[in-house]
């Protein structure tokens, strides 16, 4: 059985890395293959459940078999050895645990995947989100794609928007252009079109829209939120540099404690069950991120809370193992 609990543990320690590797990696260049509903992280968090419930059932049959043997083993000795031999068993009670392998690759892994684990959650508030970030996913699961256009009238008068590029002034426009969609042409209006110089009729402009769903309408290629523009260029490099400086720093700690780390593989209620309870807490805060599209404010508060979830785990099980 202790074959089992190494087997069912590792199963957890790996299924979880993959986890949280296909959550902190981007799936591409294109914004759209990151729009939630993200199925495979949903199965892969089911997995890594399903293996951290077998090493603790595997567990718990493994502590009960070695408590009963160890009853069977002091009511031998009290038949055999009379009452004093009953009163040395009694100090002794069930007698102790030999000493848990110790292994320095686990310190390692343990140590880099908790901080992976909390830039996996972090990771899922990167991106467009809320009415923004729904669109878009819809929009990609019709089929759509960016589209060059012509602008078959300006509507008003351009505004400049404060903002320039290389001394030139952007304006920001509504205009009219007739889309080819698969139903047939139609004209559209389409506001917020910002552009380099004040655009004129007959100008090529890049359009975002899915040919199939005409009802979804049209936007600017580049029509994009504060939250995946910033998330994409500074945040995420920032979380996986802070992710690697953490994971290198816990290892390190968890190296120079190796007894500890030992000492923690073996399954303890009061011990793992808590620490448990706070990683399925952290999981049950991601989903919201997976499956849909909160504000801003809402995702990143549900990332923050899922990825301090990891360290008060570990800080549970340090204080108590």
């Amino acid at each position: 059985m202790r074959a089992g609990t190494r087997l069912t543990g590792w199963a957890t320690v790996l299924v979880g890395y993959a986890t949280a590797l296909l959550a902190v990696l981007p799936y591409g260049t294109v914004s759209f293959a990151e729009q939630p509903p993200k199925r495979h992280l949903l199965w892969m968090m089911g997995a890594t459940a399903a293996c951290a419930l077998s090493w603790i059932l595997t567990s718990l049959v493994v502590r009960a078999r070695r408590r009963a043997a160890l009853r069977r083993e002091a009511s031998r000795r009290r038949a055999a050895r009379g009452r004093a031999a009953r009163r040395r068993a009694s100090r002794r009670g069930y007698g102790a645990r030999p000493e848990p392998p110790r292994s320095r690759a686990l310190s390692w892994v343990l140590g880099l995947g908790i901080a992976l684990t909390s830039a996996a959650a972090l990771s899922q508030a990167v991106g467009p989100d809320g009415a923004h970030g729904l669109w878009l996913a819809e929009v990609n699961r019709a089929g759509g794609r960016v589209h060059q256009l012509t602008v078959a009238k300006v509507i008003g008068t351009p505004q400049a928007t404060g903002a320039a590029q290389r001394n030139v002034e952007e304006f920001s426009s509504t205009i009219v252009v007739t889309v080819p969609f698969d139903s047939g042409p139609r004209q559209v209006t389409v506001d917020g079109v910002r552009t380099q110089g004040e655009l004129e009729q007959g100008r090529s402009i890049k359009l975002l829209y899915a040919p199939s769903r005409p009802e979804l309408g049209v936007r600017p290629a580049g029509d994009d939120d504060l939250s995946s523009t910033l998330g994409r260029v500074v945040v995420r490099p920032v979380i996986w540099i802070l992710a690697l400086v953490a994971g290198l720093s816990t290892a390190v700690a968890m190296h120079r404690r190796e007894a500890g780390v030992a000492r923690a593989r073996r399954f303890e209620p009061w011990v793992h069950l808590p620490a448990a309870a706070f990683l399925a807490g952290g999981a049950v805060l991601v989903v919201p991120l997976l499956t849909g599209f909160p504000t801003t404010a809402t995702g990143w508060g549900l990332a923050a809370g899922a990825a301090a979830c990891p360290w008060l785990a570990l800080a549970w099980v340090v204080r108590t193992s």
